[in-house]
């Protein structure tokens, strides 16, 4: 089989590359010329230079292929990053779309996210893939982008143009998780670094399990269904502990209220339009204080998705912090 991976050097998408190069298929990476390709060092694949904002060299990397895997994708929480993450998470789906249609590609196999599905606002809040999406009027651009790209992507299977599946993994743990630049606040948590939490709460998942239900979802998932690839839902607050625990620091113990929060958050969104550096935006108050809680009973009957206590997969995300010198 020849699969083309979009986003291939990313945390996610190395583990979905070396998967599928240990299935034994031959995997075409699709990389920018100057990217970062650390995180493929010794695997055996091949990479194409293209961009998935660039649908010319979308369709030249795009021929010949079986399958494509679309994990490529903008996280940011900042009102100035909005027009990339449109860009690259909705134009560029767009373009993954509409290459899979001009080369008929077998199968679309679309990284969402469960912030394409929503969030809650109280602790019995549980999401499904069945859940409506509630935080439209927050206009949260990470949330926004997501969502838009998946019913792109929704529609054309629904339509006949594609057939496509579509993940939508929680927060994920694992080895090297630590370098993604949405991870800082974990990383001084393990560090003994960070006194506060916030009342939010996550679901967290192994990168491995993962890996697994995105590789059952490809085989056996359903056409233009989505799946919520999710593990265990705990506080903020209990996940910071976790963390610290398995890095042998104390845990964060003042709780900041949702209301200083939110002001904070005002306040970084004033200092980012006159061209300053602020502490937090407003849209990062939002997600600390919301509960990102899901249901992956879907997943685990129909991919036979059995994800592992986040015990550890926080364990195995300290253990590489440890190996890597960062908690020194």
């Amino acid at each position: 089989m020849k699969i083309l991976v979009t986003g291939a050097n990313g945390f996610l998408g190395s583990w979905v590359t070396k998967a599928l190069v240990k299935e034994g298929h031959e995997v075409f990476a699709l990389v920018r010329p100057k990217s970062d390709l650390s995180e493929l060092k010794g695997v055996d694949c091949k990479f194409v230079h293209g961009d998935v904002t660039d649908v010319h060299s979308l369709y030249e990397a795009a021929k010949g292929m079986d399958y494509i895997f679309h994990l490529a994708g903008v996280i940011a929480y900042k009102k100035s990053q909005r027009h990339q993450m449109d860009k690259v998470n909705v134009e560029g789906t767009a373009n993954i779309i509409s290459v899979c249609r001009e080369h008929k590609i077998k199968r679309l196999v679309y990284l969402s996210s469960v912030v394409a599905i929503g969030a809650g606002f109280t602790t019995s809040d549980v999401l499904t893939e069945d859940s409506h999406y509630n935080i439209s009027d927050l206009n949260l651009g990470y949330f926004e982008t997501k969502h838009q790209a998946e019913k792109l992507v929704k529609k054309a299977c629904d339509s006949g143009e594609i057939d496509a599946v579509m993940l939508n993994p929680s927060t994920i743990y694992g080895a090297g998780d630590a370098k993604k630049g949405s991870r800082k606040m974990q990383l001084k948590v393990a560090q003994g670094k960070l006194k506060f939490y916030t009342s939010g709460g996550v679901n967290v998942v192994a990168v491995e399990d993962v890996v697994e239900g995105i590789l059952s979802a490809w085989k056996k998932g359903k056409s233009g269904e989505r799946y919520i690839l999710a593990g265990e839902n705990m506080l903020i607050k209990d996940l910071f502990k976790m963390i610290a625990e398995e890095a042998g620091v104390k845990p964060p113990t003042i709780q900041l209220p949702d209301q200083v929060l939110h002001v904070v958050g005002s306040l970084g969104d004033g200092m980012e339009k006159m061209g300053l550096k602020g502490p937090m935006s407003k849209e990062n108050a939002y997600t600390a204080t919301m509960y990102h809680w899901f249901d992956a009973s879907k997943a685990k009957k129909e991919l036979d998705f059995k994800p592992r206590p986040a015990r550890e997969a926080i364990h195995n995300s300290v253990q590489w912090m440890k190996d890597q010198g960062l908690l020194s």
